[in-house]
C-alpha cells in the first residue's frame, strides 16, 4: 500500500508565502495559509506542514511544489527540505510548465491563493521527481557566473550605444581608427574629452599622455588618429547633454571591463575550490570561466539519465514539425537552460579556433552546405555531448577518443539517412 500523499502548493512572492494543502484524492485538508517569506515564516510553515501530515496518518509523503522565482524561492525551498519526522520532497517547477498546466485546465482567473492551489494540483497530478539541493558553494558559483554573463551582456549594450554615438558625431571613425573594435585608448579619451572641439583643444601631446593602465598610455599614434577624426567631424561642438551621455557610457564600459576581469580571476579561484577535480578545462577551447559556468548550471550530472536528456536541458536541438508525410526542421529551440546554452555557444566559437577536432568537424559541416549559424549550433551540441561524457565518466579529454566518437556518430548518421 502506497503512503498517503500530502501535496503542498506554495506561491512565492517577495513578502509572503501562500500555501494550500491537498491529500491524495485532491481534497483540501487545511485552509489557505499565508506566512511571511522570512526565516520565522518558514518555521511557521514547516510546523503547519508537520501538523497536517500527522493528521493524515503515520506514513505520509509530503510534496512541496513552488515556482522558480529568481532568488525569492531559494530560502523557503531549502527550509522545507528539513522538516522533522516528515518525508519531504521539494520540487521547484518551471513557471512555463505550470502556466501551460493552468491553460490545460482552462483557468483564466489568477490570485496568489488560487496559484497555490494550482501548484498543489500540479504536484498531485504530475508527481514530479524530487530535486537534490545544491550545495552553498555551487549556489555561489551559479550566482557569480550568471552575474558575469549579465555584465557581459550589459557591456555589449553599452558598446553598441557607443558605436551609435561615434557613427552620429564622428562619422568614418572605423576607417580613421583602422578597426571596428573600441580600443581602450579611444574610451579613455572620450571619457575626458567627449566632443570634437575638446579633443582638438587638448591636442596630440596631451591625449598621448593619458593613462590606459598602470604602465600604458594612449600613445601618439592613437592620439593623432583621434585628432584627425575630430577635425573631420561635421559638428565640432556638442550639447552638454550629449557630452554627458557619451562620458557616462564610455566610463561605464571601462568600469565593466575592470569588474569582469576581477570576476574572472575570482571565478578561477572558485573553480579550484568547488571543483578541484575539474575535467572540462582539459578540452581545448574551454577555459576556467566557461568551465565554472557549465558546472554551476549542470550541478550533479547524474540527474540526467542519458546524453539526449542533457542536450535537451541545454536547449541545443532544432525544433521539428511533423504531420502526415511532412516533416520540417526549424531553428534551435528557445527552451532549455539559457545560461548553459549561452556558455556552450560561446565555448563552441573558442573551440573552433583552438580545438583541431572541433575545427575539423565544423569545416565538414560547412562543406556540406550548413550555414555558419547552423554549424555553430551543431558544434555547441557536440560540445554538450563531450561535457556529458567527461563528467559522467570522470575522464579527461582525449583527442584520439574524440576522433573515434565523431567518426562513429557520422557513420550512424549516414546509415540512418
Amino acid at each position: 500500500m502506497q503512503p498517503q500523499l500530502l501535496s503542498v502548493g506554495v506561491d512565492v512572492s517577495k513578502a509572503k508565502l501562500d500555501a494550500s494543502f491537498l491529500d491524495s484524492d485532491g481534497r483540501m485538508v487545511h485552509g489557505l495559509t499565508t506566512v511571511p517569506n522570512t526565516p520565522p515564516g518558514w518555521d511557521e510553515l514547516k510546523a503547519l506542514i508537520a501538523s497536517v501530515a500527522r493528521q493524515l496518518g503515520e506514513e505520509v509523503r509530503v510534496l512541496c511544489t513552488m515556482e522558480s522565482t529568481s532568488y525569492m524561492h531559494r530560502g523557503v525551498a531549502a527550509a522545507l527540505r528539513d522538516i522533522p519526522d516528515c518525508a519531504v520532497d521539494v520540487y521547484v517547477a518551471n513557471p512555463r510548465s505550470t502556466n501551460y498546466f493552468a491553460k490545460a485546465l482552462l483557468r483564466d482567473c489568477k490570485t496568489d491563493h488560487k496559484d497555490s492551489v494550482q501548484l498543489a494540483e500540479y504536484g498531485l497530478r504530475m508527481r514530479p521527481q524530487s530535486q537534490e539541493p545544491l550545495s552553498s558553494q555551487v549556489e555561489q558559483a551559479r550566482d557569480v557566473t550568471r552575474t558575469r554573463r549579465r555584465l557581459v551582456e550589459e557591456r555589449t549594450s553599452y558598446v553598441n550605444r557607443t558605436h551609435k554615438f561615434l557613427g552620429c558625431y564622428y562619422p568614418g571613425y572605423e576607417q580613421v581608427l583602422g578597426t571596428k573594435h573600441l580600443a581602450k585608448g579611444l574610451l579613455v579619451v572620450l571619457s575626458q574629452y567627449p566632443t570634437p572641439r575638446q579633443i582638438l583643444e587638448a591636442g596630440v601631446e596631451t591625449l598621448a599622455k593619458l593613462r590606459t593602465g598602470p604602465r600604458h598610455y594612449v600613445g601618439a599614434k592613437m592620439a593623432q588618429k583621434l585628432v584627425r577624426l575630430a577635425e573631420q567631424a561635421p559638428v565640432q561642438e556638442l550639447s552638454e547633454a550629449v557630452a554627458l551621455v557619451i562620458v557616462g557610457t564610455v566610463r561605464h564600459i571601462l568600469e565593466l571591463d575592470t569588474l569582469i576581469k576581477q570576476l574572472d580571476r575570482a571565478i578561477e579561484k572558485l573553480l579550484e575550490e568547488v571543483y578541484p577535480d575539474d575535467t572540462l578545462t582539459t578540452i581545448p577551447g574551454i577555459g576556467p570561466v566557461t568551465a565554472a559556468s557549465i558546472l554551476a548550471e549542470v550541478g550533479d550530472i547524474r540527474r540526467f539519465p542519458s546524453k539526449r536528456q542533457f542536450v535537451g536541458y541545454c536547449g541545443l536541438y532544432p525544433t521539428v514539425w511533423q504531420s502526415g508525410q511532412s516533416k520540417r526542421y526549424y531553428r534551435m529551440t528557445h527552451k532549455g537552460n539559457r545560461m548553459l546554452k549561452m556558455a556552450l555557444l560561446v565555448a563552441s566559437a573558442s573551440a573552433r579556433q583552438y580545438n583541431p577536432v572541433i575545427r575539423a568537424y565544423y569545416e565538414r559541416l560547412r562543406a556540406r552546405g550548413k550555414s555558419k549559424k547552423a554549424a555553430g549550433g551543431a558544434v555547441a551540441r557536440k560540445l554538450a555531448e563531450l561535457v556529458y561524457t567527461l563528467l559522467s565518466r570522470g575522464e579527461k579529454w582525449s583527442e584520439e577518443k574524440a576522433l573515434k566518437g565523431l567518426a562513429k556518430a557520422e557513420q550512424m548518421a549516414a546509415s540512418a539517412a
